[in-house]
This record gives structure tokens, C-alpha cells and sequence, in this order.
């Protein structure tokens, strides 16, 4: 039992890399690091006889917040990978990832680890740490969505963190449908994220696209990405759900505000269920309110992952 435990945390730990280094570009993830817990009572786990000694954190990144100017943030990863299905009623559980989650966030400020950091990033003046817990399921559907399970919970008011992201099996299946397919087609060097004007970004967005993934965005069901190909610069924006008539014009005015992304070529909408056949006079009939448009020219909609029927 105990072999088979470490193997499946081995292959969560590899899941992990695999998210944010080949997916989410993070080039300086530290694995496996530990840190002393100073809270050892207060922390101690249930049925230990014995206060809490140390944290264990899976995965840390760094980076200069490009939504933020002088604003660092760190990512403390928790692993939580299971070979069974998610429970059918998994907030229990949940709420025991988020508490050690929370806990480890707790010592994390008052570590030599942040200090270090923080010297090691010049012009900065906030420091924000983000929690993010990975809990896949190898069984589970690929687009089994946790997260609504879950969103509505009551949180313990002793546990002290700012924010806690969850990646469930949903959230990663889109970002791998999305991300790292559209680099594995065009070669990562000729793909950017995307920065929206968050209004706290001023310095920051004479460089409004670049390799650094905000931790932001995986809150969000929409991902912006630049792209440099043959036909010139594409802006390809995937929508984590089904294309719906009375959204296509926000999406296309959302779309229209990356204008400034240094001459775009392209746009490319990508929908879960988009249907040329059933929505492209809709489409068109939309496309006279943005007659910079010219559907199949400058102006692309595709469903992702793509099948043979819409080639």
C-alpha cells in the first residue's frame, strides 16, 4: 500500500511539472521544499500526538506581476492527486487540502524562503502569495468540473491566507486544450500571453504580452494568446464554453480591445462546440454590426479540440 501511495504522489508531482513548466511557462519551479512550521499547535494534524514540526510545499514559482506594476507574486503548489474518482460529495475533503494548504501559506510568510525572494526581485514594493491546489483525479472525466462543487463552501475563520486557486481536471483539460496545444503547433517561442489593462499596470503594459503566465488567469475561462505564424500575428482567444449567439459580439469587442498587440493579423474565436454548419449564418448576420470583420479572413471560429467535422 505504502509503494502504491508513492506512486501515485510521483505521478501527481510529475503532473504538476508537466502543468507549469511545459504548459504555463514557469522556468524556476522549486519542487520539494520544506519549510519549519511555527504554529506547531495550532497546525498540528488530527490524531498526531505531537505538534507540527515542519510544511511540506510541492511546487513554488516567482515572478514580476505583469498586471501589477512592482508587484511580485508567489505560487505555493499543493499536489493532491488521486488514481480513484473524486468523492460525490468531495467537500470534505476539500476542505482538509485547503486547510493544509492555508497552514502552509501561514508559515511560508515568516520563512527564509520569501526573504530570499524577495531580495532577488529589485523594484518591488508588494509581495502577494497564492495558494494553488492541484487536485486531479485519475479516473474522474477529463472535464469533470470540481470546482462548482465546491465554490460555495464555508471557509474555517481561523485559517490566514489571501487567496487559494483550485485546479481541478476541467481547468487543467482547458488549459492543455488551449495552451500547450497551440505551442506545440507553433513552437513556444512564437507564442505570448496576453495582458489585459488591469489600470494597475501602467509601466508594465508598454509590454502587453509576454512569456509569464499570470496566476490570475486561472481563475478565468477565457485565455488571450499572440501568436507569430506564417500568415503574420494571430490573436487566438479560448472560450471555455459553448458558443452561444448573444455572446459572439461581446466576445468579438473583447477581442477588438488587443487591437494595439502590434498589428494583428488575425483573430481566431475557439469555442467547445462551435458548428460552421449550424452557426455561420448567425455568425455573418452578427458581423455586420463589425464590418472590420471579414469571416475566414481576417476573422477565424473554430471549436477546440477540433474533430472532422469542422475541417
Amino acid at each position: 500500500m505504502g509503494e502504491w501511495s508513492k506512486s501515485v504522489g510521483e505521478k501527481g508531482e510529475n503532473v504538476c511539472k508537466f502543468i507549469f513548466e511545459n504548459i504555463l511557462n514557469f522556468n524556476s519551479l522549486i519542487e520539494n521544499e520544506s519549510i519549519s512550521c511555527i504554529k506547531g499547535s495550532k497546525h498540528r494534524k488530527k490524531n498526531s500526538e505531537s505538534n507540527r514540526k515542519t510544511h511540506g510545499i510541492d511546487g513554488l514559482v516567482s515572478y514580476r506581476n505583469p498586471l501589477e506594476d512592482y508587484s511580485l507574486d508567489i505560487g505555493i503548489i499543493s499536489s493532491k492527486y488521486t488514481a480513484d474518482s473524486y468523492p460525490n460529495s468531495p467537500t470534505t475533503v476539500f476542505k482538509e487540502h485547503l486547510a493544509d494548504l492555508a497552514q502552509t501559506i501561514e508559515c511560508f510568510s515568516n520563512s527564509k524562503i520569501i526573504n530570499n525572494l524577495n531580495q532577488n526581485y529589485t523594484e518591488v514594493t508588494k509581495t502577494e502569495t497564492v495558494g494553488i491546489l492541484v487536485w486531479l483525479s485519475n479516473k474522474s472525466d477529463l472535464s469533470f468540473d470540481l470546482i462548482s462543487k465546491v465554490n460555495n463552501i464555508q471557509i474555517d475563520s481561523d485559517l490566514i491566507f489571501d487567496r487559494i486557486i483550485l485546479l481541478d481536471n476541467n481547468k487543467v483539460t482547458f488549459l492543455y486544450d488551449s495552451i500547450f496545444n497551440v505551442k506545440k503547433t507553433f513552437g513556444s517561442e512564437n507564442v505570448d500571453f496576453v495582458y489585459h489593462n488591469s489600470g494597475l499596470n501602467i509601466v508594465s503594459q508598454q509590454n502587453s504580452f509576454g512569456k509569464i503566465f499570470p496566476l490570475n488567469y486561472l481563475y478565468s475561462d477565457i485565455i488571450a494568446l499572440r501568436i507569430i505564424s506564417k500568415e503574420g500575428i494571430l490573436l487566438s482567444i479560448f472560450i471555455n464554453d459553448y458558443f452561444e449567439e448573444s455572446k459572439f459580439a461581446q466576445f468579438l469587442n473583447f477581442a477588438k480591445s488587443f487591437d494595439h498587440l502590434n498589428s494583428v493579423n488575425k483573430i481566431i474565436l475557439n469555442f467547445r462546440n462551435y458548428d460552421y454548419l449550424i452557426n455561420e449564418k448567425s455568425v455573418k448576420e452578427k458581423l455586420t454590426n463589425f464590418p472590420m470583420y471579414i469571416l475566414n479572413k481576417n476573422l477565424e471560429i473554430n471549436q477546440f479540440p477540433s474533430d472532422f467535422r469542422n475541417k
